[in-house]
């Protein structure tokens, strides 16, 4: 027997709740009724996609002056359809669901409602744990915290609480939550990794079957193949919805063992474009390439940050943590990404540390176009040390963006603090002075001028002023070459890093500073 529905105090869908730390927003026409102030968000979608112009947009906020206070979204189509509600971010170790939900909110929808909490247990994200942070060991796992099968319970907790009243609230059709295992299902049983766990009936079979194909499509290797599991775990969220609230639920369990984030969001959103399609929610031009946020009234740039095959150490997510500190919109990108020709939704592409070729080799020719198109448009680009070799000339997979090759082949000359000074034209973009400068320095290219690349010269930030020569690499050829260099490659703006500024204390603005500067010609 379904548990029985808590009494929501006379409001309908839509209105104000402020019911176990839930708030939600309602139309404006009720203000003068209550008194409140509300807050109705009209937002538009990314990638140049027409907004059907009777769809709402809603801004909710869940656990509302708790530790836990996270927001949700809502989407109401003039035409009626089915309620999905997708949940990310469950569990803090597994970010790729709260990465792809963020994204997935921005589907214009044509038919239902779309309802979607990117980052459920924000605390746990922040920390990268599994568990609840500041709770009796018995309630820590949130997805073990909802009304189990065959009970007339509560759910556990304040946030379980806030979650399960908004799930009450608007009675999805369909519940869809995103998490991830740590190895893959199909090669080790203990663990859920790369299935789909699904509750029981025709229409979430259907379904599922059908996500199944759509995913599997994009797997190359037949271990790592998503499978059919079932059904949810008693006492997580999508058990309580189907057997409670008779909603079809799934949990959709990438795997985060060797596949990088990026990666395990696009398997999420292809899951997750593929159901919508099937339930007649999105036009076929939303597709799992759809995944930039309506932009603000400041304007502020996008950035792109690779995260794949290629990179390596603590690059990318310092990257993304200077950027988003800047106030700019970051998502990391993978090669499958830019290929499906996502870059065209930002303004500035990030190629962090690790290896040149390897970020060349998985981009693949097709990739590497990509990037040349989108700079050559307008787009900006940024090299930190490995990004800076794909940008150079002389090397078959390089980009040949920026009018500069490597001195010498041998470069592993070492990783090292060094000394730069910036010049001129790097003071005016870095905003510092012209003292000597520490910079954390790991085998990044030492740039001569190239004459067969057909790009503007490039221009000297700033120039070495020590150097390292490890591994029997050339001494004499670092000191005084060019540690930062920025140029033009047809209306778009290349900035290259040699050594990592990203790592350095004190000067990890310059990243900031940088992509303001290469976004401009987007302006």
């Amino acid at each position: 027997m379904p548990f029985a529905n808590r009494s929501l105090g006379g409001f309908a869908e839509g209105s104000f709740l402020n019911r176990g730390s839930v708030m939600l927003e309602t139309k404006l026409a009720r203000c003068a009724c209550f008194g409140l102030l509300w807050v109705v968000l009209a937002a538009s979608p990314g990638a140049s996609l027409a907004q059907p112009a009777a769809t709402t947009r809603t801004t909710a906020t869940i656990a509302d002056g708790t530790p836990w206070q996270t927001k949700c979204f809502v989407q109401r189509a003039a035409t009626a359809g089915p309620t999905v509600l997708v949940v990310g971010g469950v569990h803090g170790n597994e970010p790729a669901g709260a990465v792809a939900a963020n994204q997935i909110r921005h589907w214009p929808i044509t038919r239902g409602k779309l309802i979607v909490i990117p980052r459920a247990n924000v605390v746990a994200l922040a920390a990268a744990s599994r568990y609840l942070r500041g709770v009796d060991a018995s309630s820590r796992n949130l997805n073990r915290n909802f009304p189990r099968a065959d009970r007339r319970e509560s759910p556990r907790g304040e946030l379980a609480t806030a979650i399960w009243d908004l799930v009450e609230q608007y009675r999805p059709d369909w519940v869809i939550d995103l998490h991830e295992g740590y190895d893959f299902n199909s090669q080790n049983a203990k663990s859920v990794g790369s299935t789909i766990i699904a509750s029981t009936g025709p229409d979430a079979e259907r379904a599922t079957s059908l996500m199944l194909a759509a995913v599997n499509e994009h797997v190359v290797e037949p271990t790592r193949r998503f499978g059919i599991r079932g059904p949810p775990v008693n006492g997580s969220l999508a058990r309580a919805a189907a057997e409670h609230l008779g909603a079809r639920s799934m949990i959709l369990e990438t795997t985060t063992k060797s596949q990088p984030v990026s990666a395990r969001a696009r398997q999420h959103r292809v899951m997750m474009q593929c159901l919508l399609s099937h339930l007649q929610m999105i036009d076929r031009d939303v597709s799992a390439n759809l995944l930039t946020e309506p932009r603000g009234e400041n304007g502020s740039p996008r950035v792109a940050v690779y995260d794949a095959q290629g990179t390596g150490g603590k690059g990318v997510p310092r990257v993304l943590e200077i950027v988003s500190d800047a106030g700019m919109m970051a998502e990391r990108l993978g090669p499958e990404d830019i290929r499906g020709g996502v870059l065209e939704q930002f303004d500035l592409v990030v190629f962090s540390g690790g290896t040149g070729s390897g970020q060349a080799n998985a981009l693949e020719d097709l990739g590497r176009t990509e990037v040349t198109k989108f700079i050559n448009r307008g787009g900006g680009y940024m090299g930190i040390c490995a990004g800076s070799y794909l940008a150079c000339d002389g090397f078959s997979w390089g980009l040949g963006v920026v009018d500069a090759r490597t001195v010498s082949p041998k470069w592993r000359r070492g990783r090292a603090t060094v000394k730069l000074q910036l010049t001129d034209k790097g003071r005016e973009v870095f905003g510092e002075d012209n003292e000597l400068l520490d910079v954390l320095y790991a085998n990044g290219p030492i740039l001569m001028r190239s004459p067969s690349v057909a790009v503007a010269e490039f221009e000297i930030l700033a120039r070495f002023r020590t150097e390292t020569a490890q591994n029997g690499s050339p001494e004499g050829i670092m000191v005084g070459s060019p540690a930062i260099v920025a140029g033009v490659c047809g209306k778009g703006r290349v900035i290259c890093f040699s050594p990592h500024p990203e790592q350095t204390d004190g000067l990890a603005a310059w990243i900031a500073r940088a992509a303001a500067w290469a976004t401009r010609q987007r302006e």
